[in-house]
């Protein structure tokens, strides 16, 4: 019997992405948002600058920012970038089993993570069924302790105001004088929240913008210009430096690829 092939999936949301399908090379990571990734099929194994043997494991939680190489096994992967803010990496951080090198590892409730995420895959699941899916397996409402985390509206309004100009490289002293903070305090306030500095934060953005233009339609050219990169291959650099992979091997996907944009 011929084992069916589904399409992978990209899905496009404000407050996170989801990547579902399988991958064929090392990832080398250093991305703008906190990751969760997760192998459905079969293990992979992972290595950081402190912890260089590799660790073997099915699911891993990575902190924005943070440099790691991902040995996927050419498993069916879940790349879930979590949201900016943080709220998420925290409350997931409370089922995390196991830590290494800086990296934790090993979700308490792996197995039914891993069914719900390959429920997804193979259904398919529209942007809106998809989303309400993805809240119900993160449950990030039930894991986050508020008493111990908390949002800075600063820091969510400067967010706001990058999402809104990406067409519009403002300087850091424009967005700190849009909260009234000094560039030096804001600096050091998004840093604390989000885990990456201003720049990187604005530069994953621009590829979440370039993602959907391409999903829209529009060529590699084109999305990278509207989404603020000066050219094609300033695109390509970027999404390699952050994702460890050139856009075509996402784009060019042998079993294709679906956007899925809400």
């Amino acid at each position: 019997m011929i084992e069916k092939v589904y399409p992978s999936l990209l899905y496009l949301w404000d407050k996170r992405t989801v990547y579902i399908g399988p991958l064929f090379e090392h990832l080398s990571l250093s991305q703008g948002a906190a990751t969760l990734v997760i192998a459905l099929d079969k293990p992979m194994s992972f290595t950081t600058n402190e912890q260089t043997s590799p660790v073997e494991c099915r699911s891993v939680l990575l902190p924005a920012g943070f440099s790691v190489k991902i040995d996927v096994q050419d498993a069916i992967i879940v790349n879930c970038n979590l949201d900016a803010l943080g709220s998420d990496f925290a409350a997931l951080s409370n089922i995390m089993e196991k830590q290494q090198g800086g990296v934790a590892y090993q979700l308490k409730n792996e197995a039914d993570m891993i069914s719900e995420f390959l429920a997804m895959y193979h259904l398919q699941q529209d942007p809106k069924l998809a989303y309400d899916h993805l809240n119900k397996i993160l449950n990030i409402e039930n894991l986050l302790d508020i008493n111990n985390f908390s949002i800075d509206e600063r820091v969510s309004d400067v967010i706001d105001l990058i999402k809104d100009t990406v067409d519009n490289n403002l300087s850091v002293e424009d967005l700190a004088k849009s909260v009234n903070l000094s560039v030096p305090r804001l600096v050091q306030v998004f840093k604390k929240q989000t885990g990456v500095p201003i720049r990187r934060y604005r530069l994953w953005h621009r590829l979440y913008v370039a993602a959907i233009k391409m999903g829209q339609g529009e060529s590699l050219t084109d999305a990278a210009i509207i989404a603020g990169f000066t050219d094609s291959s300033h695109l390509s650099h970027t999404f390699r430096s952050m994702l460890g992979m050139k856009p075509s091997l996402i784009l060019t996907q042998p079993n294709k690829l679906k956007f899925m944009i809400q």
